[in-house]
C-alpha cells in the first residue's frame, strides 16, 4: 500500500511584481559598422587558416589519396540516396 503524499505549506506571499525595463546599450549589430568591420576581417582570417591548412593538406601525397578515395566513398553513398 502507498503512503499518502502530504502536501507542503506554502506561504502565500502579498507583494506585487515590480515592473522593470530592460535596457540594452549596445548598438544594434546590423548597423554598427565597426560590428560589419570586425566581423569581415574575422572572416578574412578564418579563410586564410582554411586556406593555409589545405596547402598542408596538398602537400601530404598519402592523405590526399586517402581523402579522395573517402570523397568517392561519400559519393557513392549520396548516388544511392539520390
Amino acid at each position: 500500500m502507498m503512503a499518502k503524499k502530504s502536501k507542503l505549506p506554502v506561504e502565500k506571499l502579498g507583494a506585487k511584481p515590480i515592473p522593470v525595463r530592460i535596457v540594452n546599450d549596445s548598438p544594434s549589430p546590423s548597423t554598427d559598422k565597426s560590428y560589419e568591420a570586425r566581423e569581415r576581417k574575422y572572416r578574412a582570417e578564418d579563410a586564410l587558416r582554411t586556406m593555409k591548412e589545405m596547402k598542408k593538406i596538398e602537400s601530404d601525397k598519402g592523405l590526399m589519396r586517402d581523402a579522395k578515395a573517402l570523397a568517392k566513398e561519400e559519393m557513392n553513398k549520396l548516388k544511392k540516396i539520390c
